[in-house]
């Protein structure tokens, strides 16, 4: 499989998994026995987009583990799927906060795709992890469910360009995000650059 085949294949379980994950986003609302586990596709699909970011070698899981990733695909089983969606009805996570997350992993997805049709894989290598990205340390939210991933990630040097912005807020970005589900409803603009924003629009009208 070549590179770009892999990143197509990444891109079509990222946008399969989000669409099932916000249909049935675990609520208040939707609380008994039958939802508290999600769809049984939803594991299916989160271990493939993880083989598939597994596949793209170090330094893209890292990245996108440092924009969270882990967060977004933090369970591969029932059990830990269940885990998962107690911790989002008890804390009261906002659906935007995946959103803001789900939409950053898909910017990276197709910078991968650009860099690797032009040939550039090998600077992509040497990129510090936090460059041109925003943290998932933002989540205050989201700390202490990931667990189960080995990875550490790093702190950005000074010398390192980035838009990595610990000092805006999670309202900031669930703002930005209604505000995107609001525009693409009203306009078209946005809806040939995200899967995502198109699933939020079709969602949460």
């Amino acid at each position: 499989m070549t590179k770009i085949e892999l990143l197509q294949r990444f891109q079509s379980a990222h946008d399969a998994y989000f669409r099932l994950l916000m249909q049935d986003y675990p609520s208040e609302l939707n609380n008994g026995l039958g939802s508290d586990f999600g769809t049984p596709e939803l594991c299916e699909l989160a271990i493939e987009a993880q083989a598939c970011a597994i596949s793209l070698g170090p330094k893209a899981l890292q990245r996108l583990n440092f924009i969270g990733f882990d967060e977004l695909y933090s369970f591969d089983n029932p059990v830990d799927m269940y885990n998962w969606r107690m911790k989002v009805r008890n804390d009261k996570i906002e659906h935007a906060t995946y959103a803001s997350i789900a939409i950053r992993i898909d910017a990276e997805i197709k910078r991968l795709d650009c860099i690797s049709q032009l040939g550039g894989e090998e600077a992509y290598d040497e990129l510090e992890v936090g460059f041109l990205l925003v943290s998932k340390a933002r989540y205050q939210s989201l700390k202490g469910s990931s667990e189960r991933s080995s990875l550490s990630v790093p702190t950005n040097t000074s010398s390192t360009i980035n838009i990595h912005t610990l000092n805006m807020n999670h309202p900031a970005d669930s703002q930005a995000v209604d505000r995107l589900e609001e525009f693409e409803r009203k306009t078209t603009i946005w809806s040939n650059v995200s899967n995502i924003i198109n699933v939020l629009r079709s969602l949460f009208v």
